[in-house]
């Protein structure tokens, strides 16, 4: 049974008809996006320079996951490619949500660590639809937002070898924590993390705290995950690719 819901399809839809409306073609400005967690998308002439959400940890977090902020060894292509995770990451955190309504405003917003390239809104829509039917397609799908987890056994009765990072979401797996507050913990990103933890369930080491889950009959794909919705724009996007 998958516990995303059928307003994961609304939120795709929402942010998809925001980001290629006429208002957004060539705007420069900030695209509010209301609901839960919520989040900015920041636009320079239509292409869209940093995507920040408060559900998925931002690049200043995921620079001190990869030690080089201590280690002073930053470079800009670093920051450039830690830049566009962090915007890949929020854009997946807003959808895998509740997207009530877009509103974009001429404020150009001072952002952190902005991409010196700016992202096709169609390419951000494509990974975002890519990583929610690869979440969809697991055997054990989990909302990053909903669902607790815990750890099956303690860490010393496992009898199998453990990577690091399966290892550091266990330790955090209290069952008061959901996929989303695991990332944040581990400075990880958000879609990385619920993609281990579905994993995790499935191999029988997290189970899914009693409460926390969507009850129902499973829900299909949403139409726009079968890029039904933006046939021409896909299309368009893939022509362009090198």
């Amino acid at each position: 049974m998958t516990t995303l819901n059928s307003g994961t399809e609304l939120s795709f839809d929402l942010l998809a008809g925001a980001l290629t409306g006429r208002d957004t073609a060539r705007a420069t400005g900030t695209l509010h996006v209301m609901g839960n967690p919520g989040g900015r998308i920041h636009l320079r002439d239509g292409g869209i320079v940093a995507v920040e959400s408060a559900g998925s940890p931002g690049p200043d977090a995921l620079l001190s996951r990869s030690g080089r902020i201590s280690e002073g060894r930053i470079g800009s292509t670093a920051l450039q490619v830690i830049a566009m995770m962090a915007a890949h990451d929020a854009a997946f955190t807003l959808v895998a949500g509740d997207i009530e309504r877009c509103v974009l405003t001429a404020d150009a917003l001072d952002v952190a660590i902005p991409m010196n390239v700016p992202v096709e809104p169609v390419r951000l829509l494509q990974e975002t639809s890519r990583r929610l039917s690869a979440l969809s397609a697991l055997p054990h799908p989990l909302s990053p937002h909903r669902e607790r987890v815990a750890p099956t056994r303690a860490l010393h009765q496992l009898d199998q070898e453990l990577s690091p990072a399966r290892r550091e979401i266990l330790v955090h797996a209290s069952g008061r924590r959901c996929a989303r507050d695991i990332a944040f913990v581990c400075g990880r990103s958000v879609y990385a993390v619920t993609i281990e933890v579905c994993r995790m369930v499935g191999d029988g080491l997290l189970t899914v705290v009693s409460g926390t889950s969507i009850s129902g009959d499973d829900v299909p794909l949403p139409r726009s995950l079968r890029r039904q919705l933006l046939p021409r724009l896909f299309k368009q996007g893939e022509r362009k690719r090198p």
